[in-house]
């Protein structure tokens, strides 16, 4: 049946039926004690079907507001039970019924003195293959449920599948429905998130009926979660009442949760970050309160947390990163920047004091005494090879860079250079604190081009201009036609021995003083002096 078929079938006129006119006998009655019966025959609901069942459409209001669940909370007082209460905490429409209308109650405290809108879950007709009843009501056999009372143990015991009564406003391409199951409240208008026509209609007598279910009075998190758009939101619908926690409370939905703290204020998460902040022990744990709302990166979301921050990329999962990590993660462009998406979650170093975070392109470590500092993919791949925070090298203990086409990094232990060539050579301890004396890639030395090598009784390595050579624990530099000379000579195991400092430079003569004598170069003339 189309939407068109529908509507024509509900307002197609009908001869009534002896139990029509018996209802419309009731319905005279009721206009003359209820508010909300007094509303439904004064006033019309545009494009709505009305049906009502004599046995079971008599609602008796009343006027105390004796418990959370507020007037009329017994089975007996006639009113239908919030889903909530029998829908698992989760104030939406349960399975086997359909919203089909609404009304509204003005000056709800519940909304923040707003309209509080109450939504009429009914039940399907899907008992019977062909439909039979009256207008807009299928006959009760044909019911996706029974009728019965509220669950014991709580306040909320109103009538479950009993009240066979429509407003009409919602899913009208539905001709028939069965009695109310449930009903769901928002104070954003119903329209908004169901489909839902504009039709208004006004019950002041349900004003306070609530549930231990719902969220319950108006709060921070109520205000937040309304200018989200309640269920209409990235949240969907609110599940059970709001709780404390440590510092702050907390209130979960379908697929997300909002947290509040005094100095942080309200804010949500959802998704897989949720799932991840839970498996982390929410707001009492590593992560604390979320400190803004999730951030969209294009395929992927981020939320940010007081002691760190949660990525989740569809391909990836989502995984958290903490304290200095999280913050200089932020600070070299996130998601989008250098490193790319985290790809697991935080290990601990092999000392068990520092610990590291993996992304798409590289690392981030941290060590109390070194603080946070980031590798990109080459210089990370190679640090893996060599231990990592556990080999020679130790901890970072500077951002990785670029100097001279080549990317670079310093550690405890000395560096890595990865070379335009893609090579990568390592410049470890004492020979890398001479190095760094000549002024590093940048310096009178430029780049490695090989690792250190035996040399006699010490090492040696070598670089574009010169070379470094160590010996007992200490190391000197020597370059151009010094070096190259001392090469002619047998380096460090020829005639001179090892160098005993860095070349020095007077009146434009450079001279590199060995165990056993010296080297000069003029810079004026070009020659080279040995001397002993």
């Amino acid at each position: 049946m189309t939407t068109a078929q529908a509507l024509a079938e509900l307002q197609r006129p009908s001869a009534p039926t002896w139990s029509q006119r018996l209802t419309d006998g009731v319905v005279d009655w009721l206009a003359k004690h209820t508010t909300r019966r007094g509303f439904l025959v004064r006033s019309a609901v545009v494009g709505s079907a009305l049906a009502v069942d004599t046995a079971g459409f008599a609602l008796k209001p009343q006027t105390a507001y004796a418990s959370v669940c507020g007037p009329g909370a017994t089975c007996s007082s006639g009113w239908t039970v919030f889903c909530a209460t029998v829908n698992n905490g989760t104030n939406t429409c349960p399975p086997g019924s359909i919203a089909a209308g609404w009304w509204k109650a003005d000056g709800a405290s519940l909304c923040g003195g707003r309209a509080r809108y109450i939504v009429d879950c009914n039940a399907l007709c899907s008992r019977c293959s062909t439909r039979s009843g009256r207008p807009g009501i299928c006959s009760s056999r044909c019911w996706s449920c029974g009728c019965h009372c509220g669950p014991g143990g709580q306040c909320d015991q109103r009538r479950v599948c009993c009240n066979a009564f429509r407003y009409g406003q919602c899913n009208q391409q539905v001709s028939q429905v069965g009695s109310v199951v449930c009903r769901v409240v928002s104070c954003v208008p119903p329209w908004k998130f169901l489909n839902c026509s504009t039709a208004s209609a006004t019950d002041n007598a349900t004003r306070d009926h609530s549930s231990p279910a719902l969220p319950g009075p108006w709060s921070a998190i109520r205000g937040r979660y309304f200018t989200l758009g309640e269920s209409g939101s990235a949240l969907g619908a609110s599940r059970y009442a709001e709780f404390a926690v440590p510092r702050g409370r907390a209130q979960r939905y379908v697929r997300g949760r909002m947290s509040y703290t005094s100095s942080r204020g309200a804010h949500y998460t959802t998704g897989a970050i949720t799932a991840r902040h839970e498996r982390l022990g929410y707001e009492a744990g590593v992560l604390g309160f979320p400190v803004a709302d999730p951030i969209s990166l294009g395929a992927g979301w981020a939320s940010r947390f007081e002691h760190g921050r949660v990525s989740w990329h569809p391909t990836l999962a989502a995984y958290e990163t903490l304290g200095a990590i999280a913050v200089l993660y932020e600070k070299v462009g996130g998601e989008r920047g250098t490193l790319g998406w985290p790809t697991a979650t935080p290990r601990s170093a092999p000392d068990g004091t520092g610990r590291y975070s993996s992304f798409q392109r590289g690392r981030i470590s941290w060590h109390p005494s070194t603080g946070a500092h980031w590798l990109g993919s080459a210089l990370t791949a190679r640090y893996g090879q060599l231990g990592a925070e556990g080999g020679r090298l130790g901890y970072p203990t500077v951002d990785e860079t670029g100097v001279a086409g080549s990317r670079t990094a310093r550690f405890q232990k000395g560096r890595i250079v990865h070379l335009v060539s893609g090579a990568n050579v390592e410049v470890y301890d004492v020979i890398d604190a001479a190095y760094a004396r000549a002024g590093g890639e940048a310096g009178v030395l430029g780049l490695p081009v090989a690792n250190e090598q035996p040399a006699g009784a010490g090492r040696a390595q070598q670089f574009a201009t010169g070379r470094i050579s160590a010996v007992d624990g200490a190391a000197y530099w020597t370059r151009g036609p010094i070096a190259e000379r001392y090469v002619e000579m047998g380096a460090e195991t020829g005639r001179f021995g090892f160098p005993t400092a860095d070349e020095t430079t007077a009146s434009g003569v450079r001279t590199s003083v060995f165990e056993h004598g010296s080297i000069s170069y003029d810079e004026a003339t070009g020659e080279v002096t040995l001397g002993r």
